[in-house]
């Protein structure tokens, strides 16, 4: 049984499980993303590039998330011209949001149970 020295703080759970589900789902869409290619890449790379740089102007909080949106519309259009290196950092960049994802989903079980 556990005291309350191991317990995870709740809004620290909450982190954990957010950083894990954003992080799988966010590095699965990057590796999709980089994986289009033809006249697909220049639709939605154009839409996520157009987009991002609304919200990014827009909302002074959500700055960051729209600059990186934007980014990866600027990468998806590159890879969907030939450009190698489009291509290759939205995979590098999805593996690496996967593995931030499986990093905060191991944190949010062994926090959850903890709790038992």
């Amino acid at each position: 049984m556990s005291d309350s020295r191991d317990l995870v703080p709740t809004k620290t759970l909450v982190r954990h499980g957010t950083v894990g589900i954003g992080g799988i789902v966010g590095g699965g869409v990057l590796l999709i993303l980089g994986s289009l290619g033809g006249p697909w890449a220049f639709i939605l790379g154009g839409v996520l590039a157009v987009g991002g740089a609304i919200v990014a102007a827009s909302s002074a909080e959500d700055r960051v998330a729209g600059g990186v949106v934007a980014g990866a519309g600027i990468l998806t259009v590159l890879s969907g011209i030939g450009f190698g290196v489009g291509g290759a950092l939205l995979s590098l960049g999805g593996i690496g949001l996967i593995a931030a994802g499986a990093v905060g989903a191991y944190r949010f079980l062994k926090g959850l149970r903890a709790r038992r």
